[in-house]
């Protein structure tokens, strides 16, 4: 009887570790001190660098990770994690989308490597790979993206696991949230916000502020990323500012669309 009061009232052990990033998502879970306090009768946090001396490496019922692969230290880091937990959340960006590592696929890569590890030509923990999200290497559970992740939703969260409840997807456009808080369309004041194409989640933070949205939650699933990129132009927005707007996050998103367009127009040619 006991073991079994003991089994139910196990607290969740919680991880936080970090790769190639700002740590700017790791700060957005210990900024919320009063939510995060709260829920530590309900979890072990056994694993949190930034803020604790000493952390455990393994047995993690959840793992929260943030930074994008962009050396060999980060993948070897996030193989060993992967194994050591059951559920692996990406947190911020950086892991959900590569973020700002990732625009060096359309640029020069050797250029930009060159310009940045040949200062530390002794250091073989920051050999350079291509900077990528972390689901290009390990399987990813779910995802809190944004650059930072809202406090408010990690704490989400972290309430549905403990409540052994699965984390909801939210799957609508920015556009969304806009519309439901009445804000004045920033397109039809002719600036370039990317709402139209961006997963929201955000409360539409950005847009609240006539700030545009540039993107930091990654492009919807069924983003029309070549309707979106006319709808700019015809608007009288500069070409080469909306594929910069497009690739400041999601670089690589940017590019399987464009893989994706081509493909579907090579085959319709092929069919016509």
């Amino acid at each position: 009887m006991v073991k079994k009061t003991e089994k139910k009232s196990r607290k969740i052990r919680v991880g936080v570790q970090s790769i190639t990033g700002c740590a700017g998502c790791q700060l957005s879970l210990y900024f919320v001190e009063d939510a995060l306090l709260e829920l530590l009768d309900k979890i072990d946090l056994v694993a949190a660098p930034m803020i604790k001396g000493r952390n455990e490496e393994e047995d993690y019922d959840v793992l929260f990770v943030e930074g994008s692969v962009s050396s060999k230290d980060d993948l070897d880091n996030l193989l060993r994690w992967r194994k050591k937990t059951k559920l692996l959340i990406a947190l911020g960006a950086c892991a959900s989308h590569g973020c700002m590592q990732s625009m060096k696929h359309v640029m020069n890569q050797e250029e930009v490597e060159r310009a940045v590890y040949n200062k530390f030509p002794s250091d073989k923990r920051l050999k350079p790979i291509t900077a990528v999200p972390i689901h290009k290497y390990v399987k990813v559970d779910f995802y809190i993206p944004g650059c930072p992740p809202s406090k408010e939703e990690i704490v989400q969260v972290l309430k549905w696991l403990v409540q052994g409840v699965q984390p909801r997807v939210y799957d609508k456009p920015v556009c969304h949230e806009c519309s439901l808080k009445e804000n004045y369309c920033l397109l039809d004041q002719g600036i370039e916000c990317l709402g139209p194409l961006v997963n929201g989640g955000c409360r539409a933070l950005c847009p609240s502020y006539n700030h545009p949205c540039t993107g930091c939650r990654g492009f919807l699933d069924d983003a029309n990323l070549e309707s979106g990129k006319q709808l700019l132009r015809d608007k009288g927005f500069d070409p080469d500012m909306i594929i910069k707007r497009m690739t400041k996050y999601n670089t690589l998103q940017f590019l399987e669309f464009e893989t994706r367009g081509k493909k579907s127009n090579e085959e319709g040619e092929g069919r016509g």
